[in-house]
């Protein structure tokens, strides 16, 4: 039915006349026609309704709205969603002569229609008022939204297919999108309840999509109260218009929060922007996704993502409708989304025996290593602080080593031999992250059972890094929560080379122990040889790391 919404008590007249004005196309130059403005006027004031037709670029009327006597529901489940402008102009009516008021014009915002006509009351039988309302670059007044001055519909000069033409232009013209050719583009929102350490948030946020090959066209910060957290949207209702608006403009199709996101609000947030939006777990996941070389690493990154993905389903279209029950079927059938998520468990589990299966591999390639009798150091420390540069200069391994996030996913072993120094086996890690998802480090257990079993663990800090404290307090955080903490450590504070304040370079040396180094230097890591055996004779005479079963630990 082409006539939708508050229909409850209307005459099977008004709804036949509002039928009939649907059949009566405008032309593709105007906004619309004065008898057009008046039919829908009369019908209004006759049934004490506001109503609105939604019309496309072409003219067609494709619906008429019916609300009450205040309001008028216009929801994205009405309007399709486009990139920039919805193609579909709004026009609506009032039973006053005051104009758009704040709803009508969040409507025009969120939605991003073309324009938005809005009928002011006026007598039965006589040619209303108009006010045409619609979007555009933000102003010197911080508003994105133009208001026309009210007039007759006859007074309407402008050609709408040209002011439509112009005015994309006017809204995409510059943007950065246009540069990016296959790339996704995104505007970052970041909530948060403190202003501590928030450019170095931002930062990182911004090096995560880098990673993940998406293109930052806006930051958007909003700062919330701890009991002033929506439950719906996170940010609260006004702020996602802004951040709708933002990516209208500038031309973003992907909405990146910085924290993590409940499914509901997450599927409450997509729905009211009518973006696909991810967050801070999710851009990880799908970073790891990216650089997972192996079969290991891709079996560990997909258990990640179903159990991230799992209570995300739902039923987001008809197409989810009950499957009803064959012959020998029991029941009446299953939803989709039922199927899916079975579907889903049962990929879970199979994936969960799998990776069983690999800790089983990896416990037993350990008790060959331990029957050599060589202690095992692995290499720790925040992402990209340069731990696989240091691996490869010390064991000659020819390990991914990039300037990126998670570069490293697969842990490498190799055996470290110096003449005249003690041999040991030397193990690459995966980097780790502030707020590490609970499904990457359940996801990478069996990974993570090559730091469980080694004698000490070489603490990589990236030196320049101006946020260090940070860094130090999530590694050992993290190590905390793995139970590692209580393995003896070398403390080095890498890229030494590209820190141009020395004096801060020895103050921080001596603040956390630490020993200076440059990873691509094999000259500079030789006192960090001398401190790993110094460190391995000093745990010699303690009892040796308990060999763990794969069954020790459930994933």
């Amino acid at each position: 039915m082409r006539v939708k919404g508050n229909l409850s008590g209307l005459s099977a007249r008004t709804v036949r006349l509002l039928e009939k004005l649907l059949e009566r196309k405008l032309p593709k130059s105007e906004f619309v026609t004065p008898y057009f403005c008046q039919v829908l006027n009369d019908i209004s004031i006759s049934c004490g309704r506001r109503l609105g037709a939604l019309v496309d670029r072409r003219g067609s009327p494709l619906s008429i709205v019916v609300g009450d006597a205040q309001k008028l529901p216009i929801s994205n489940d009405i309007v399709p969603r486009r990139k920039r402008l919805c193609g579909l102009r709004l026009i609506h009516t009032r039973l006053d002569s005051k104009g758009h008021d704040q709803d009508d014009l969040s409507v025009l915002r969120l939605l991003s229609l073309d324009a938005s006509v809005c009928i002011l009351a006026q007598e039965e039988g006589k040619t209303p008022l108009v006010e045409v309302a619609y979007l555009s670059p933000k102003n010197h007044k911080g508003q994105y939204c133009e208001v026309m001055p009210k007039r007759h519909a006859t007074a309407l000069n402008e050609r709408f297919d040209e002011f439509i033409e112009e005015l994309e232009k006017q809204i995409v013209g510059g943007a950065d999108r246009l540069l990016l050719g296959a790339n996704d583009a995104c505007v970052l929102v970041l909530p948060t309840t403190s202003s501590m350490h928030i450019e170095w948030e931002i930062e990182e946020l911004k090096r995560l999509c880098d990673t993940a090959g998406i293109f930052v066209l806006d930051v958007i910060v909003q700062r919330l109260g701890k009991d002033r957290i929506d439950a719906r949207y996170m940010i609260g209702k006004g702020k996602l218009a802004q951040v709708t608006m933002q990516c209208l403009q500038k031309g973003a199709d992907l909405v990146v929060f910085g924290v993590p996101l409940t499914p509901t609000q997450q599927k409450n947030i997509a729905l009211e922007t009518g973006l696909r939006v991810i967050d801070r777990n999710q851009l990880i996941l799908d970073i790891f996704a990216k650089h997972a070389r192996t079969n290991e690493g891709r079996i560990q990154v997909e258990l990640a993502q179903l159990r991230y993905n799992l209570p995300r389903l739902s039923e987001k279209d008809d197409s989810m409708s009950r499957l009803t029950g064959g012959i020998g079927a029991r029941g009446p059938g299953e939803t989709k989304l039922e199927m899916e998520k079975r579907r889903a468990k049962e990929r879970i589990h199979m994936l969960e025996q799998k990776l069983l299966g690999i800790s089983e591999q990896r416990a037993n390639r350990r008790k060959l290593r331990h029957r050599v009798g060589l202690p095992v150091v692995a290499i720790v420390g925040y992402t990209n602080a340069g731990k696989s540069t240091i691996f490869n200069t010390i064991t000659g391994a020819n390990v991914t080593a990039e300037d990126k996030l998670f570069a490293t996913l697969d842990p490498t072993t190799r055996r470290v031999r110096y003449p005249n120094r003690r041999e040991f086996l030397l193990t690459d890690t995966v980097g780790f992250i502030r707020d590490l998802p609970d499904e990457l480090l359940r996801a990478f257990k069996a990974t993570l059972e090559e730091v469980e079993v080694a004698s000490a663990l070489l603490l990589v800090l990236d030196a320049s890094d101006p946020h260090l404290e940070e860094q130090i307090r999530t590694t050992k955080g993290t190590l905390s929560k793995l139970g590692l903490d209580s393995k003896p450590v070398v403390t080095v504070l890498n890229k030494q080379d590209i820190v141009k304040d020395k004096g801060k370079l020895l103050e921080l040396a001596l603040a956390n122990g630490a020993i200076p180094v440059c990873g691509h230097d094999a000259k500079s890591l030789s006192p960090v040889l001398d401190a790993i055996e110094r460190c391995l004779e000093e745990s010699s005479s303690a009892p040796a790391p308990a060999l763990k079963s794969p069954h020790d630990t459930p994933l």
